[in-house]
């Protein structure tokens, strides 16, 4: 017997809150675009927006505005943002000061970065700050990041696009593609120019993860701004179906999976409650589109590609319980079930949002009449949305819907191993709702596991210099928790997150005190970059740049006579030719420090005592060799004076004969990397081609037609004199075509039983030189009678 459940989503107050919202002035939308933890190797750490206690970063984790990261020796990170790519390298600190659908700014304060940008809109800015400079990208390409361990010096590397350096004192520089420069003095005056530095294994990384996007064959299918849509290829296959196009289907899946069942639920800033999948393909297929049923499996729509995707925090709906016709009241120990939403139903977001977002969420992620959409809306912003009205077809899927005791949603577990039965006949007359109506905990930021690596506080605050002005920061949950208990499910508005007075739960009218300031952001602008053209760096003499104290000196030459050259111990693995990340150093110490002898070869500055390097006091580094473009990928400045010189003169030309570098570990950046910021064909991607049954109902000929159609007929004239002038057909000297012609004929008549053919078959041929006899005989007595007539006129 099925136990009766109860289940406590949908609450008057749920209702109440909703109505509340239409007198809120307040109704700046979320950013439309997050960012996806997409790959973690070794010890990555997570701090949630306004927390201090690390935990262990999650795959699939939506990152927003205040989250940080921290991998630690031997780990690597891969965020996506949209059409831009971030990796982490490790001993790395990384944060985003802001993130919104025009700003992605970051924060490095130690480690190695590499950003790669695809596509920019006009407005967007890309932004990395660092204690020495701020770089913006103002081009679509590839630039890597290397902060030195003490944060006294910063490298920039464009490998392809360009971009702009911010410095104390308004300085402001270009650096173009194929360049290389470290700039040790936050006023950009202490600097080195150089050619592009070897690859190494954090390189050889970014770029197996380039080549792994550029080939994805769902890109086809999807706008190139879906986030995680390049992990769909391992792991589904592509089909089209009638009713909804293109229609991606998981294959590595359990038997009886269903949609939003293997994750669990986290707390997420302006989003509330958003799903966390534990799929590695766990990201696209649950924050945009929407699933269907088909004959009983389960597919994922994309939506439309022919527009800018906006994510989600979880397409579904959520149901609550009616026993006896009473509605059930929240308790610790109810049940929250959901499921997800189907083709053409329209998403509710449990966030106040315009009707411009409103329309966008849904355009984007589903095909959905627009006069629809502004009646849901109307009914979304007045808080009484009729869900009654709204048909739910995977809602009587099996096995679609999911619950789980309210403890385990609030508390980020594991929804497969908390899931409780649940019947489908419960659902006939539950409520349906677009808010899961129950308030959040600190235990719902993130699961709770601590991290096994965290940086130095003096590494977290360093001093930093930024050319946009971030926002304050995010309050502390446990400041903004009364305000969240107020509203259950509810989440606080981009300005809420960051008021005091407003968290706290201050009377109306109020001022709102912001958030103390960032003290270690210094912005180097009036607040934002500057638009116009950025200057060269100035060219430098050879060796003009002086020892930083720190051990290095300028890599553009030798400051010193004598001075030692820098080997360059970030080159791959010899042995295995491969990032030291892949060859199984995968050992942890446990204790939440750095661990010894863990190391990738890869950060340049992550730690300089590494592999083969020497040091002597006082004197500088050496230089790691430099890496060559290929000719027609050099800038025109460079095609036309060779590679870049960076004046290291004979120590350098010894240091490459030691390590005897062979030409096939230069850098080559593939041939379509520049071109990456395009969208794939439209006639590619966006034509809608019919099911492969269509082509089925085409008609096709009967068998024995395809026979006669492999000769060209061609009708007989039986009335034409060719007819008739024809030679017989025991007449052995005609030509061999005719013979043809006769010997096909049979096969013509068989075909196409042409009447006209069948007399000209029986009818009897005469040669061409006699006429038949009763011509003959007739005119024997035409000539008879003319004879007579002559005779007759001969006499009279």
């Amino acid at each position: 017997m099925f136990r009766s459940i109860r289940f406590a989503v949908l609450l008057a107050g749920a209702t109440l809150a909703f109505s509340a919202w239409a007198q809120e002035g307040d109704q700046a939308d979320p950013p439309s675009r997050v960012a996806r933890l997409s790959y973690i190797h070794g010890d990555v750490s997570f701090v949630p927006a306004g927390e201090n206690d690390w935990v262990q970063a999650q795959l699939n984790r939506p990152l927003v505005t205040g989250d940080k990261l921290f991998a630690d020796g031997g780990a690597r990170a891969a965020l996506e943002i949209g059409a831009a790519s971030i990796r982490v390298d490790q001993n790395s600190n990384f944060d985003f000061l802001n993130l919104d659908d025009n700003t992605a700014q970051m924060e490095l304060t130690e480690g190695a970065l590499n950003l790669r940008v695809r596509r920019l809109y006009d407005g967007q800015n890309y932004e990395i700050d660092t204690p020495t400079l701020a770089f913006v990208a103002n081009r679509v390409g590839e630039f890597r990041i290397d902060v030195q361990g003490n944060g006294q010096g910063t490298t920039v590397t464009v490998l392809s696009g360009g971009g702009d350096v911010y410095g104390e004192g308004g300085a402001r520089f270009r650096v173009d593609e194929g360049q290389s420069v470290t700039f040790n003095d936050s006023q950009l005056q202490d600097y080195a120019v150089n050619d592009l530095p070897q690859p190494d294994a954090f390189d050889a990384f970014c770029h197996q993860r380039d080549q792994r996007m550029n080939a994805s064959t769902s890109r086809r299918y999807v706008s190139e701004e879906v986030i995680g849509y390049e992990d769909l290829d391992d792991y589904g296959n592509w089909d089209d179906a009638p009713e909804y196009g293109h229609v991606w289907y998981p294959t590595s899946v359990a038997v009886g999976w269903s949609p939003y069942h293997y994750g669990h639920w986290g707390w997420v800033g302006a989003y509330g409650w958003s799903w966390v999948d534990d799929a590695p393909w766990g990201f696209a297929p649950f924050h945009y589109g929407r699933w269907v049923s088909v004959s009983g499996r389960w597919g994922w729509c994309p939506g439309r590609i022919d527009v800018r995707p906006v994510y989600a925090p979880a397409l579904v709906a959520f149901v609550g319980g009616r026993i006896g016709g009473v509605n059930v009241s929240i308790g610790i120990g109810e049940p929250i079930g959901w499921f997800p939403l189907g083709w053409n139903e329209p998403y509710i977001p449990s966030y106040r949002v315009s009707r411009n977002y409103f329309t966008n969420v849904n355009v984007s992620n589903t095909t959905i009449n627009n006069t629809v959409i502004n009646n849901y809306y109307g009914s979304y912003s007045a808080g009484n949305v009729n869900y009654n009205q709204i048909t739910y077809a995977n809602r009587n899927v099996a096995g679609a819907i999911t619950a789980v005791p309210a403890s385990a949603f609030v508390s980020a577990k594991p929804v497969a191993t908390a899931a409780v039965a649940v019947n489908r006949e419960t659902f006939a007359n539950a409520r349906v709702s677009g808010v899961a109506a129950v308030a959040p905990t600190r235990a719902s930021l993130a699961p709770q596991v601590t991290a096994r690596a965290v940086p130095t506080a003096a590494v977290v605050n360093r001093p930093i210099v930024a050319a946009t002005k971030p926002p304050a920061p995010v309050a502390a949950f446990a400041t903004r928790q009364a305000a969240l208990a107020k509203d259950p499910g509810k989440p606080l508005s981009q300005h809420q997150l960051r008021a005091t007075a407003a968290v706290a739960g201050a009377p109306a009218g109020a001022p709102s005190a912001a958030v103390a300031a960032r003290p270690n952001v210094k912005v180097v602008t009036p607040g934002a970059p500057v638009r116009a053209e950025a200057p060269k760096l100035p060219v430098r003499a050879v060796g003009a740049a002086p020892n930083n104290g720190n051990g290095r000196a300028g890599q553009t030459g030798t400051p010193a006579a004598g001075a030692a050259m820098r080997t360059n111990p970030t080159a791959p693995n010899a042995a295995t030719n491969r990032p030291a990340a892949q060859a199984g150093n995968e050992a942890v110490t446990g204790n939440g420090n750095a661990r010894n002898g863990q190391q990738l070869n890869s950060a340049r500055f992550a730690h300089p005592g590494a592999g083969n390097e020497t040091k002597a006091p006082g004197n500088a580094v050496n230089t790691p060799a430099s890496r060559t473009l290929p000719n027609e990928q050099k800038p025109m400045a460079n095609r036309e004076a060779g590679n870049v010189k960076s004046g290291q003169g004979a120590a350098a030309t010894m240091d490459r004969q030691q390590h005897n570098q062979p030409a096939a570990r230069e850098y080559h950046p593939p041939a379509a990397q520049t071109q990456e910021n395009r969208k794939p064909a439209q006639a590619q991607t966006q034509e809608y081609r019919k099911p492969a049954q269509v082509q089925t109902q085409e008609y096709n000929k009967p068998a024995q037609a395809q026979q006669y159609h492999s000769q060209e007929y061609r009708k007989p004239a039986p009335q034409t004199p060719q007819q008739e002038s024809r030679a017989p057909v025991q007449t052995q000297n005609h030509a061999p075509q005719q013979q043809q012609m006769q010997q096909y004929r049979p096969q013509q008549q068989q075909v196409q039983q042409h009447p006209a053919q069948q007399q000209v078959q029986v009818q009897p041929q005469q040669p061409h030189n006699a006429p038949p006899p009763q011509q003959q005989q007739q005119r024997g007595q035409e000539r008879k009678k003319d004879k007579d007539k002559d005779d007759d006129n001969k006499h009279h």
